[in-house]
């Protein structure tokens, strides 16, 4: 059997949603406290429910008031899962059906093998504290182009009240099973052998009650049929009747026809069919591991299990096997043996190694690694459930965990949970989730192929940017994404909290190819919001206008009133520290440290000895922009052999607008010499590059700014007050 997908309903955090189309490798992403582990818990819960293969289970793992939607518990948890069924597995459930019901041998030929097989279980509220079975059917085809669905076909149906009395029998089965068990463990000579004496010689009725673990009803049975002066042999006699007595009304219970009758494949029946039975315990043979995010240490139990198997016939081979796995996926070499003895009378145990050290001292990623590892290659699972694979792993092992989950995932079905990108950037997957909790939780399939197909892949859009994100930001590069999470930081204002992603454009030259209209409109689709933060630098308004056409209502342009990000950076106060930090750094500490007032006095100077090159950088923008050949004119016609002459042609007319632009480049320069001159008093700070500004400042303190490595360094010293009131509304805007 294999799961293809689930309904869950009051469970949690989910009032009602559904995992669909699920594959062999499945993969649930989402902020936390999303309901990602519920998910995994409901799966867990429906298979641990039916591991005895009954109808009903008393006890169930969840069933407490928290684990109810909203702690609502009039109205009991479901949770449906889907199969798809193997010819093998159809045939056998054909089989039983006609084996019990002969009469039903049409009908069970006419059953389409692409079936579906429903199952439906419900939960039930704490005061009763019992699941059973609501529903077990066939039907949808699931082929692609199908309409409508093939008529249902119901083997096994119960409602509530027919619930209700098979959990009053089921209880009673149980405390008499309890009785049986209690009255079995009696042992006479091994209870007189124990005791002294002077206890011996006396009527065992007076002190049986204090020597056995006996419930006070079984002993007050006890006692009602033997007396007080009862012997040993008496009192055996008795537990003996009783056991046989009990074990009648046990079989009596369960042959007893039911009340309130239940729906079968053959009609109403008051039991529970026989191919019912066999169906669900073949159900409950389906393995299931479950590794939560709390894992328990791995240790002595592992080493007991390598060791068994250097002394178990095909052991070695299996334990080459582990070996060479960790070995490949981790690159160490495991290995277990047994500990000598502390003392003459303490026994040997099982000690586990990793590259020659016991594994109690490795890291903890290397201990998490092979905590899973290991469950997954000694339980060899039918499905494997895990939260959060990646915990404590160095990003390389990320990787190789996450190929291994997919090797595996051809003989076992594997759902995890993730937070982690690297899942999601480095693997072929289908079967991607989103899980979100507006109300209560969500689960969205992701069209990853979608994606793949509409983004670019030279864009270097990581797919985890796509789908893992909320809000996008788009940044020229890395030093913008810095600066604005340290100021983002110093506000108190948690991005993450937001679910804000940042996309590197490589400068705002790219923005073109970033702001393709089949990346918003994808984007868009998801309902991700998106912002592109840009550098002034000496940018037109008219190119302002032609970016924000170009994003229409699909996305947000910000760009700085100031050159580029780093000219937010120019705070006295903040590059003295920065600079005692720069000088400890490098344990130069021979020239005193500067003052706030000379700091700012240097910003100055150095704002006026980068004016000229402020003037030059806006001139080079218009005379020095690049011109085309025009390559469409060069090649439209394949049959015309003058193809040199028409790149002459297409030369000469680039030498001519050259020589054009030449004649302005006077004209041009002193214009943009009178705008700089016209806001320079006021403005200086803002039209200097930032960066070399702050490195020119540095340099006069014998330290270095270096945009790549010191942007976040410097925003974070920054205080509240200090951050530009542009910069708080644009971090203001994102994360509301």
């Amino acid at each position: 059997m294999k799961l293809e997908s689930v309904v869950i309903k009051r469970f949690r955090s989910i009032e009602s949603s559904e995992l669909t189309n699920c594959g062999g490798f499945n993969v649930l992403i989402g902020k936390n406290n999303s309901g990602k582990s519920s998910v995994l818990s409901a799966i867990h819960a429906f298979f641990n429910c039916l591991h005895n293969g009954e109808v009903l289970t008393l006890k169930p793992k969840i069933g407490r008031e928290i684990d109810f939607f909203d702690k609502k518990t009039q109205v009991p948890i479901e949770i449906s899962h889907t199969f798809s069924l193997t010819l093998a597995e159809r045939d056998v459930l054909i089989r039983d059906i006609v084996t019990e019901s002969p009469q039903m041998k049409n009908a069970v030929d006419g059953i389409d093998p692409s079936l579906r097989l429903f199952v439906t279980l419900v939960i039930m509220p704490p005061s009763s504290s019992f699941s059973y079975v609501k529903k077990l059917s066939l039907g949808g085809t699931g082929k692609v182009g199908t309409k409508h669905s093939d008529p249902e076909r119901v083997i096994l149906s119960i409602d509530e009240t027919s619930a209700l009395e098979i959990y009053s029998n089921f209880l009673y089965c149980h405390k008499l099973s309890k009785k049986i068990e209690e009255l079995s463990s009696f042992d006479s000579e091994k209870l007189r052998g124990y005791l002294p004496r002077q206890i011996r010689e006396r009527p065992p009725m007076e002190y049986l009650s204090s020597v056995l673990n006996f419930n006070t009803e079984v002993m007050s049975l006890i006692e009602n049929r033997v007396g007080s002066k009862a012997s040993f042999e008496e009192i055996e006699n008795i537990i003996s009747e009783l056991i046989s007595n009990f074990k009648e009304e046990f079989q009596a219970i369960l042959n007893q026809p039911l009340k309130n009758k239940v729906g079968t494949f053959s009609g109403e029946d008051s039991s529970i069919p026989n191919y019912v039975k066999n169906l669900l315990q073949r159900i409950g043979e389906i393995k299931i591991l479950y590794l939560t995010e709390r894992r328990k240490e791995i240790g002595k139990e592992e080493a007991d299990r390598l060791l068994s198997l250097k002394v178990k016939r095909g052991g070695n081979e299996i334990l080459k096997n582990i070996q060479e796995t960790v070995a490949a996926l981790l690159g160490v070499h495991i290995d277990a043996f047994e500990s000598s003895p502390s003392s003459p009378t303490s026994q040997a145990s099982a000690e586990m190694d990793v590259d020659n050290f016991l594994v109690e001292v490795n890291g903890s990623g290397i201990k998490e690694a092979l905590r899973l590892l290991l469950d997954v290659e000694f339980e060899h699972s039918d499905i494997l459930l895990v939260e959060e694979p990646e915990i404590h792993l160095h990003p390389a092992i990320e990787t190789s965990m996450m190929r291994y989950l997919k090797r595996i995932s051809s003989d076992c079905q594997v759902f995890l949970t993730t937070h982690s990108t690297n899942f999601l950037d480095t693997a072929e997957m289908n079967n991607v989730y989103l899980v979100t909790k507006p109300n209560s939780t969500q689960i969205q399939q992701l069209d990853v192929g979608e994606a793949e197909a509409k983004i670019p892949q030279e864009l270097g859009i990581r797919l985890s940017s796509l789908f893992m994100f909320d809000r996008l930001i788009f940044v020229e590069g890395q030093s913008d994404e810095d600066a604005i999470r340290e100021w983002a930081s110093v506000l108190g204002i948690n991005l993450s909290q937001a679910n804000v992603g940042f996309i590197h454009m490589g400068g705002a030259r790219n923005f073109a190819h970033f702001a393709t209209e089949a990346t918003l409109e994808f984007l868009t689709k998801r309902q991700v919001k998106m912002w592109f933060l840009i550098d002034r630098d000496e940018k037109e308004d008219y190119e302002i206008i032609k970016m924000q056409k170009m994003l229409g209502n699909n996305a947000k342009i910000k760009v700085l009133k100031k050159r580029e990000i780093e000219n937010y950076l120019i705070c006295s106060r903040a590059i003295k520290i920065f600079i005692a930090y720069k000088k400890k750094l490098i344990s130069n500490l021979s020239q005193e440290s500067p003052t706030e007032s000379e700091i700012n006095a240097e910003i100055h100077v150095c704002a006026e000895m980068l004016k000229q090159f402020a003037i030059d950088k806006r001139v080079a923008k218009i005379v020095c922009k690049p011109i085309y050949p025009d390559a469409k004119g060069i090649f439209k016609d394949f049959t015309n052999k003058e193809t040199v002459v028409r790149i002459i042609d297409s030369i000469q007319k680039i030498i001519d607008q050259l020589e054009l632009e030449k004649t302005n480049v006077e004209t041009i320069y002193s214009n943009k010499s009178n705008e700089i001159n016209a806001a320079w008093q006021s403005k200086k700070l803002d039209l200097v590059p930032g960066d070399i500004l702050l490195d020119e400042v540095c340099k006069k303190y014998n330290v270095r700014f270096k945009k790549e490595k010191d942007t976040s360094r410097l925003a974070s010293l920054m205080e509240k007050d200090e951050i530009d009131q542009e910069i708080k509304d644009i971090i203001q805007e994102i994360v509301v």
